[in-house]
């Protein structure tokens, strides 16, 4: 019997057929890629609920890329947003910024030229939207729901107001505007489409209301899924190598080599503390195109003994449930799920002040929150290197405040799509 065939015969069974017809739905989300990322994790195991609730659920990315594409779970069907193949191969995914770096780290130099150049030729407005959108075809499938998934992709914004057929639209919002200095007003003529926008914390939301207040009535709180159970199994599965024969305390960071991550910051923190005379190993998780750059950077500090990238890996919970301290060095973030996964595993955690992290933690509480000054990450840093039972009492903490919520967001989710 096939997998839908399973779901379907579990609804029939527990509601009807009659309630079968009712709830199941056809959804898609839309999406950059499926990159090694909160965004591209937190619509995982939003796809995978929604699944198991016997909803038909589609991933089309702009661009069939990245590392979590081997991570989205069987029956969800996944495609590329039809397009020409010169057109996706030259539009600039992320920017013309993200999109030059990736194309030199791909010895793509041709495409770089014709970005750079595309760029300076049309400096105003969006690099994703500097293109012939008459070339992209509508979809020719009709939805139920139609999620542009990261509202920071002007590409997206668009495409789900003009290409796109569907009973509601919604939008997701993962990122602020204030820092990234993303315009969100500039792309005000494509969003009365949409009909319910979801934002992934509270401060998210305040700040897009007050952008943009006529749509407060259609815009609420969403966090992000978090397997909480799998992930405290998978944590359980191997002790990592990196860390054996280590009695330093073991720092560990995740996430994609950019310069939203602010690995600079951290490089530079790791310095002060190593200067400081104090005993640590600190490993990153992640990968990206700011690889090179960053490994000359440990380099020129003189940090290559304690600072290590060690790349992608496939389950990283035994690295977060075995670490001493969970650091977040991001610039900024909408609602950091990497923060979220050490809760789940009780880690005393350090973290920049960025958006969502006081839903997540009470600073001097149960986990340090700091500005984003190397001096203050340091001294921070280095009081918990220093003094175990204030690691103890972070863990304890988090293990006591621990919440058992349920989203219902998902319920009204899929109410809406009614």
């Amino acid at each position: 019997m096939s997998e839908n065939r399973k779901y379907q015969q579990w609804l029939i069974t527990k509601y009807g057929l009659a309630e079968l017809r009712y709830i199941m739905k056809k959804i898609v989300f839309f999406v950059q890629w499926m990159l090694c990322g909160g965004v591209e994790n937190a619509l995982i195991s939003l796809g995978k609920e929604l699944r198991e609730r016997g909803n038909n659920v589609t991933i089309c990315m702009i661009e069939s890329y990245g590392e979590f594409i081997n991570k989205i779970p069987d029956g969800i069907r996944i495609q590329e947003i039809p397009m020409p193949d010169k057109v996706r191969k030259y539009l600039p995914v992320g920017g013309t910024k993200i999109a030059v770096r990736r194309a030199i780290y791909e010895k793509d130099y041709i495409k770089t030229i014709y970005l750079i150049f595309k760029h300076e030729i049309n400096c105003a407005g969006f690099a994703e939207l500097n293109i012939d959108f008459n070339k992209i075809p509508l979809l020719d499938e009709k939805y139920d729901i139609a999620v542009n998934f990261h509202i920071h992709s002007p590409f997206l914004v668009r495409y789900l107001e003009e290409k796109v057929e569907a009973k509601k639209k919604f939008t997701w919002i993962h990122n602020d505007f204030s820092t990234t200095r993303y315009n969100i007003r500039e792309l005000k003529k494509y969003l009365d489409c949409v009909d319910q926008f979801f934002c992934v914390s509270q401060q998210l939301m305040d700040e897009f209301v007050g952008l943009l207040p006529e749509y407060r009535t259609f815009t609420r709180i969403a966090h992000n899924i978090v397997p909480i159970d799998e992930i405290r199994t998978k944590a359980d599965a191997f002790y990592p190598d990196e860390y054996k024969n280590n009695n330093q305390i073991k720092i560990l960071t995740v996430g994609r080599l950019e310069e939203q991550k602010g690995y600079n910051l951290a490089i530079r923190v790791a310095n002060i503390l190593k200067s400081k005379g104090l005993k640590f190993q600190w490993y990153v998780l992640g990968n990206g195109t700011l690889h090179d750059k960053l490994a000359n950077e440990i380099k020129r500090e003189g940090i290559e003994d304690c600072f290590y990238l060690l790349g992608i890996r496939r389950n990283p919970y035994p690295y977060f449930k075995n670490c001493d301290i969970y650091v977040q060095t991001s610039m900024h973030e909408g609602y950091a799920t990497t923060v979220t996964e050490a809760k789940a595993l009780y880690r005393p955690i350090v973290t920049t002040d960025v958006s969502g992290v006081r839903e997540q933690l009470i600073d001097g509480v149960n986990g340090e929150i700091t500005t984003f000054t190397e001096m203050d990450i340091a001294d921070r840093i280095g009081k918990l290197i220093a003094d175990g039972s204030m690691r103890d009492k972070y863990s304890n903490e988090l293990f006591n405040m621990e919440s058992s919520r349920i989203e219902n967001w998902i319920d009204e989710f899929e109410r809406e799509g009614e």
